[in-house]
């Protein structure tokens, strides 16, 4: 098992660099073109009534099928490892109908980083079951209510938007984009596999819907790899697993060359970011994982880029007041370098919930009902800590006052001692016994000090000139 996954991996990484190194990998984008422009478009981008939306959906998705079914055939006949290209005009006519398909449908619902992914793969899915359903452009559409048609036959849904910056636009509906995947799954199961399948070519292909050149190499793998588990291939599966292993063992791995302490961690957290930014790149556009497999691989690098992402966010803190302190020549154990960790400590706290917070944003988590019951937790932990909060503002009270620092003879009306150290809590003071005195900072703050070492010795030729009483 070993050496098989070996092989996978040098396999992997060979294709990897190859690609590298021609400049392959720019054609294997999943983020398409906006409008295209200098060149002629033949189809006409009319969403206003439920009757045009369909008419455009059906004559963009069979144009682009019809490019990719030509390429597919034509690597076919020349039995190539060298995947053929469309030309620049064509492509840029595929990038440019692929932008206006997934506008014909409503994706609001579809977590932001999976868009263009699930998007793609809804709209092939729905033009197989308008296809294997016999819908043409001219099918006449079943009206629901206002504002809601519906595709006899099929119960996709063509609604128009109600609000927002696409308002009065016609598109499939939110509904139909989630249901879509089960009713592709129904219809395909009763219809013959011998025709051209565009949702089936599109997740079993690398590279997305234009495979780049070196995807000749997947298509002549031996037929065990080309077999479909769902609706991926085993090669797909293995290259999504082993980025997976990577992503996770790699950095352990090379743990050691970085010093202990807040170096390793530091270095651990970047590697792992570094490898989930790789393997999401490499298994999902590249290797173009799709449906269930997508959404979980997704989710499963992204959530792991972020929380490294974070966790290298308050290292970067602790380290940046550790080299401060090394720089300003601060010891370990004075106010000061309390204050600038605790300060750092804190900015690095900060820096790693915005972060979190943003990539379970991204990741599709309801983020508000996450913030508002951090919010009341928050309250009821600052309740619970109100003491210890009190030590740490007056410890910043006496920093910026500047009353009493380490080696001060102190005296008061109920400690006397020389100051050993000024923590965060509480300040330790030697007293003329030896004993170890500790006072919080906040009954330290309210005292009356009297700082002897501070104290004005009256000079010698003060009395000089005095007259005495």
């Amino acid at each position: 098992m070993l050496q098989i996954i070996k092989k996978v991996f040098r396999l992997v990484l060979t294709v990897t660099v190859a690609c590298l190194y021609t400049g392959l990998l720019s054609d294997a984008n999943r983020a398409y073109a906006g409008k295209a422009d200098n060149y002629q478009m033949h189809l006409t981008v009319d969403r206003s009534t439920p009757e045009r939306c369909l008419t455009f959906f059906l004559n963009a998705t069979s144009d682009v099928e019809g490019v990719m079914e030509r390429l597919k055939m034509q690597h076919e006949q020349e039995k190539s490892w060298r995947y053929p290209q469309p030309i620049d005009t064509e492509r840029k006519r595929v990038n440019f109908l692929m932008s206006e398909i997934l506008d014909s449908m409503d994706l609001s619902e579809v977590p932001q980083w999976s868009r263009q992914s699930i998007g793609t793969g809804t709209a092939f899915m729905i033009r197989e079951v308008l296809r294997l359903s016999n819908v043409k452009a001219d099918t006449p559409l079943r009206k629901l209510k206002d504002d809601l048609w519906v595709v006899p036959g099929t119960y996709l849904q063509i609604g128009r938007i109600q609000e927002g910056m696409r308002m009065g636009d016609v598109v499939f509906t939110a509904e139909t984009v989630a249901h879509v995947p089960a009713l592709y799954r129904k219809i395909i199961a009763t219809k013959p596999k011998e025709e051209f399948n565009v949702f089936k070519f599109y997740t079993e292909s690398p590279g997305g819907v234009m495979p780049p050149v070196w995807a000749g190499v997947f298509f002549a793998l031996p037929g065990f790899w080309l077999a479909s588990y769902g609706t991926n291939t085993v090669w797909q599966w293995t290259v999504f697993g082993v980025c997976l292993l990577a992503m996770f063992v790699v950095p352990y791995l090379l743990r050691r060359l970085f010093r202990k302490g807040a170096p390793r961690v530091l270095g651990v957290a970047v590697l792992t970011m570094v490898f989930a930014r790789l393997g999401d790149y490499v298994s999902i556009d590249l290797g173009s994982l799709s449906s269930l497999g997508a959404t979980i691989g997704t989710m499963i690098f992204t959530i792991v880029f972020y929380l490294a992402l974070s966790l290298t966010a308050f290292m970067l803190s602790e380290t940046l007041a550790t080299n401060y302190m090394r720089i300003a020549h601060l010891s370990a154990n004075t106010l000061d370098s309390s204050i600038i960790r605790l300060l750092c400590r804190v900015g690095g706290v900060f820096a790693s919930l915005g972060i979190i917070i943003y990539g379970l944003h991204t990741a599709g988590f309801p983020v508000m009902g996450i913030v508002a019951g951090l919010g009341v937790g928050g309250l009821a932990f600052a309740l619970a800590a109100r003491p210890t909060l009190e030590n740490l503002l007056a410890g910043v009270v006496i920093y910026l006052d500047k009353s009493i620092k380490v080696g001060d003879h102190i005296e008061s009306s109920e400690v006397e001692g020389v100051v050993e150290d000024i923590g965060m809590r509480s300040t330790r003071i030697r007293g003329s016994d030896g004993t170890l005195i500790s006072v919080t900072n906040a009954d330290m703050s309210a005292k009356i000090i009297r700082n002897k070492t501070m104290r004005i010795t009256p000079r010698a030729d003060d009395s000089i000139g005095q007259i005495p009483t």
